[in-house]
């Protein structure tokens, strides 16, 4: 029987465009993939996805929004109209209008974890807000570089801040946070919170590189089934292992399990797409 090779992720996504139609990122030509009152989307051969205002004139498209989405074991870079970049996790999707003008911010909406480095805009003399709407908050800023981990499956949204401020907002109770560089917010059922933390660390994905201290095996293993597109079965209880350490996104699995056996003192075996892990 072959034994099936779990490869690591790379620039996989579906962008949907807003009349409906789905290109498969990974499969489309690089070049100009398609044109949107008066915005042109052109994918690049490392891996990105760039909006540009091509007619000034016509370039106020209303409500239409488009949609790119990362699989399992997929990542992309994403350049919007107002020259906002942002980079997408594996299984993440983000909503956004097709160009910001005539608006009065600039909201999108996320699932799953992204990072951004947002331009200012200005729109009549006046600053236009940035908004990231993820689960059960929202991010505000002007021009500023972060990361939200907004995953459906984690039992807190997290948004981590590198440079300039941001506004994190709960969305069902009347609460907000600043956060300075350096800081991270959590936000869980029972409210929001905030902490100190290695900033490095937080956006290590999107730098190709797995980086955690002290992290529960359990979540450790999350990042590596979300990258790998892999099922994790656990045989035994591993609610106390801890893991510390840092590996390359982009090496073989077994490498990574390697790293991660000898952090946690726990075995890993392969068996297909699955991994399984045992004291």
């Amino acid at each position: 029987m072959a034994k099936t090779e779990i490869r690591p992720g790379g620039n996989r996504a579906f962008l949907t465009l807003a009349d409906g139609s789905k290109i498969s990122l990974n499969e489309a030509a690089n070049g100009q993939l398609a044109s949107q009152a008066g915005i042109t989307i052109t994918k690049t051969k490392n891996g990105q996805l760039i909006y540009t205002i091509a007619d000034q004139q016509s370039a106020k498209p209303g409500n239409l929004y488009n949609t790119i989405e990362t699989p399992r074991g997929g990542q992309y870079q994403i350049n919007l109209p107002d020259g906002s970049k942002v980079w997408l996790n594996a299984e993440t999707k983000l909503k956004f209008p097709v160009s910001f003008a005539d608006k009065k911010e600039r909201k999108v909406e996320l699932s799953g974890e992204a990072y951004f480095e947002v331009a200012k805009l200005k729109t009549q003399g006046i600053k236009m807000p940035f908004i990231v709407a993820s689960s059960g908050q929202e991010v505000e800023v002007l021009g500023t570089h972060f990361n939200v981990n907004a995953y459906s499956d984690e039992n807190s949204t997290k948004t981590t801040l590198l440079e300039g401020l941001v506004r994190v907002s709960e969305l069902l109770r009347p609460r907000n946070a600043i956060l300075k560089p350096g800081q991270q917010s959590s936000l869980t059922a029972t409210g929001l919170s905030l902490k100190n933390v290695d900033t490095e660390q937080a956006v290590a994905w999107k730098n190709g590189q797995f980086m955690f201290s002290n992290e529960p095996l359990t979540q450790v293993m999350k990042d590596v089934s979300r990258w790998y597109n892999v099922e994790v079965e656990y045989k035994g209880d591993f609610s106390n292992v801890v893991i510390g350490g840092s590996v390359s996104k982009f090496t073989d699995i077994r490498e990574v399990l390697d790293v991660l056996a000898l952090a946690g003192k726990v075995n890993f075996k392969t068996e297909g797409t699955k991994v399984i892990v045992s004291p």
